[in-house]
C-alpha cells in the first residue's frame, strides 16, 4: 500500500480518538491495515500517533504534572527550610500513582509479543468483545465517591492491574484501568484524572516500544516523514478532544455506552473473518 495524505490523516484521527475513548486504539489500527491492506509500513505510523498522542495528554495534565512536580519539589526540602508544608492530597494522589504504575509497566514487556498475535481477525473480535463486557461490569455498580485519601495500597494495585490488563491489544486501556478505579468504588471524576496522570508513563514506554519495532521491522522510510507529522498532528488533535470527551462523560454519562459499540464492532469483525 502506498500512504496518501488522506491515509495518514484518517489512520491519525483514528489513533487519537480510540486512545482515550474506551474502544482500543490498537484494535482500530489493526482494522485500518486489514481494509487498507498496509503492510509492515504501519509501525511507522503507529509511532508518529503514539507521538502525537503523548503530547496531547501531556497539553491536557500539565497543571497537574506541574502541581505533582512542584509539591514533591517542596517534600525534598528539609522541615525546616519549608515555607509551607506540601499539599497532602497531591502527595497521596502520588503514592496511589506510583504503586498502581507498578504493575501496568511491568506489563509492557509483553507488549511487542502482544502485537505479533494480533493478525488474528477473529482474536481481535473476541477482545473487543471482551472489552464490551469490562465497559458494562461498573454499570452494576453504585457509583463510587473514593479518592486518593480513601484509597489502599490493595486499591492502588488493583488499578494498577487494570492498566495491565489493558496493554492487551483489542483491550482498552483507559477503560480497564477506569473499570477498576470504579470497581473499587473511586469517584468518576478523581479516578479518570489519576487515569490520565498514570497514562503519562505508560505511553511514554509505549513510545519507546513502539519506535523499536519500527526500526527493528524497518518501517520508518525519510520518504514518509511529511506523511508521518500529518498523521502525528491529527492523533495529537484528536486525543486532546478525546481526553475532552472521555472528562465530560466520566461526570455525567459513564463510558457503559461504548460497551455496545464494542459489541457490535466485535460482531462485525467476527462477520468479516467468515467471509475472509
Amino acid at each position: 500500500m502506498d500512504w496518501s495524505l488522506a491515509h495518514s490523516l484518517l489512520f491519525g484521527v483514528i489513533s487519537g480518538f480510540a486512545e482515550f475513548l474506551p474502544v482500543s486504539a490498537e484494535a482500530h489500527q489493526i482494522l485500518f491495515g486489514v481494509f487498507t491492506g498496509a503492510g509492515s509500513e504501519i509501525a511507522g505510523f503507529r509511532l508518529a500517533c503514539r507521538v502525537g498522542v503523548l503530547l496531547a495528554l501531556l497539553l491536557s495534565c500539565r497543571p497537574q504534572l506541574q502541581r505533582i512536580r512542584r509539591e514533591r519539589r517542596l517534600a525534598s526540602v528539609p522541615p525546616k527550610r519549608r515555607k509551607r508544608q506540601p499539599d497532602q492530597q497531591t502527595m497521596r494522589d502520588v503514592r496511589v500513582l506510583k504503586t498502581a504504575c507498578v504493575p501496568a509497566l511491568l506489563s509492557l514487556a509483553a507488549y511487542p509479543w502482544l502485537m505479533g498475535q494480533m493478525s488474528r481477525l477473529w482474536l481481535v473480535a473476541i477482545l473487543l468483545a471482551v472489552n464490551g463486557l469490562i465497559l458494562y461490569i461498573p454499570r452494576l455498580r453504585r457509583v463510587g465517591n473514593k479518592d486518593s485519601r480513601h484509597m489502599s495500597v490493595l486499591d492502588a494495585v488493583f488499578q494498577g492491574l487494570g492498566g495491565a490488563v489493558g496493554t492487551v491489544p483489542g483491550l482498552s486501556r483507559l477503560g480497564c484501568t477506569t473499570g477498576a478505579a470504579q470497581l473499587i468504588g473511586a469517584d468518576p471524576q478523581a479516578g479518570l484524572e489519576l487515569v490520565l496522570v498514570m497514562f503519562v508513563p505508560i505511553l511514554t514506554v509505549l513510545t519507546g516500544i513502539d519506535a523499536y519495532l519500527a526500526i527493528v521491522s524497518s518501517a520508518l522510510s525519510i520518504g514518509y516523514l511529511l506523511l508521518y507529522v500529518v498523521a502525528a498532528a491529527a492523533a495529537a488533535i484528536s486525543a486532546y478532544f478525546g481526553i475532552v470527551l472521555v472528562r465530560f462523560l466520566a461526570v455525567h454519562e459513564g463510558f457503559s455506552v461504548f460497551s455496545y459499540y464494542c459489541w457490535g464492532a466485535a460482531m462485525l469483525i467476527f462477520i468479516l473473518y467468515l467471509m475472509i
